[in-house]
């Protein structure tokens, strides 16, 4: 794979982006990831980066997500693989390490609701892990009593940051692609271990690149949300107010857009959500079936956020919302007549209580 290969990757996903669907979200929290590549070493020997030379060591891996806001999953990341270098430098021939790392940590989604809409299919993120790693080293030297053949085994604490994006298929299924740069508090993997009186120009720990493309599985239920009235742990008076708030939310047509005789029903919202502060709200778009169907999933989308985003902007906190569109994909009446229509084109705000 080449950078121009990369390149058209890239910018096929960026022309599907405008797609919406359904991916890791609160109501598929669970996300199972599977993934290989390749590993680019950079050390005391040299480096190799982002296809320097022709990549020769494979890895691949895995990882269990957890969806814990808009904004971040948390995640345990197993990966293995091979990394090394040859070539002449301090009179060596190289080495070549069978790695493996487990590292817990947490991503970054731009697909939020503040910089993308979290139902987009194109979903940008950038992570950050800490961990450890076990490296089993070969080291292939020049015929030197100095620097005699060896192989060695260490375990060494490790951090890797970087930035991937998935791409969602279907509702349930992604595709990724990500690139992590891991930094090893260990100078041995290369079997040059850090000497000023023999090397000066590399005098960090050793580290290497992992490029990975794979594909994830999105599965699970919200904890702790059970919609409307069959959340018993809800006060009812609660749950009865909001379905009666929730009728009153007017949008201008074909628009995000909350219109001014709305703001009373919603700022009573905001009021519940004050008095309750153990009481969390789902937000639902709905649209009619007028138009096309991926134009009113993020016309649902939208109105969504925008009631969200009312809600924030009066101090309640973001951590106890969530926003989400279904489009056309739940209608309560007829698409029929003027009246079902107007009946589907709805915002409802459900209430919760986390488990």
């Amino acid at each position: 794979m080449n950078k121009k290969l990369l390149l058209s990757i890239f910018t096929l996903l960026v022309i599907l982006s405008s797609n919406q669907t359904q991916a890791q979200n609160y109501a598929h929290r669970l996300g199972i990831e599977a993934y290989g590549g390749i590993n680019e070493y950079g050390g005391d020997r040299g480096t190799r980066y982002f296809f320097a030379s022709k990549p020769t060591y494979q890895g691949g891996g895995g990882a269990i997500s957890y969806y814990l806001t808009p904004s971040f999953d948390g995640l345990l990341g197993v990966d293995v693989g091979d990394i090394g270098h040859i070539d002449g430098s301090f009179e060596v021939e190289g080495f070549r390490a069978h790695i493996l790392s487990v590292m817990p940590g947490v991503r970054y989604k731009f697909a939020n609701n503040k910089i993308l809409s979290e139902q987009s299919k194109l979903k940008p993120y950038l992570q950050g892990s800490w961990g450890v790693i076990n490296y089993t080293t070969h080291i292939r030297n020049a015929p030197s009593p100095a620097r005699p053949k060896r192989d060695f085994s260490r375990s060494a604490v490790q951090w890797a940051v970087g930035a991937g994006v998935k791409y969602s298929i279907t509702e349930s299924f992604d595709v990724m692609a990500q690139i992590l740069y891991n930094y090893m508090y260990d100078d041995n993997i290369d079997g040059l271990p850090y000497d000023p009186f023999v090397h000066t120009r590399h005098q960090l720990m050793d580290a290497y690149l992992t490029h990975r493309i794979g594909i994830a599985y999105n599965f699970g239920k919200g904890t702790g949300y059970v919609p409307g009235p069959e959340d018993n742990d809800v006060p009812k008076e609660v749950r009865t107010k909001l379905d009666l708030f929730s009728k009153q939310i007017q949008f201008e047509t074909g628009k995000s857009t909350i219109t001014p005789d709305s703001y009373a029903a919603l700022d009573s919202v905001v009021m519940i959500m004050l008095a309750y502060p153990t009481v969390n709200a789902f937000i639902e778009g709905h649209t009619d079936n007028v138009g096309v169907e991926e134009e009113n999933l993020a016309l649902s989308q939208q109105r969504a956020d925008a009631v969200m985003k009312y809600l924030t902007d009066k101090k309640v906190d973001s951590a106890r919302l969530t926003a989400q569109g279904f489009g056309q994909t739940q209608p309560i009446s007829t698409n029929k007549t003027e009246e079902g229509r107007a009946l589907n084109r709805r915002c409802v705000v459900k209430a919760y209580i986390k488990k």
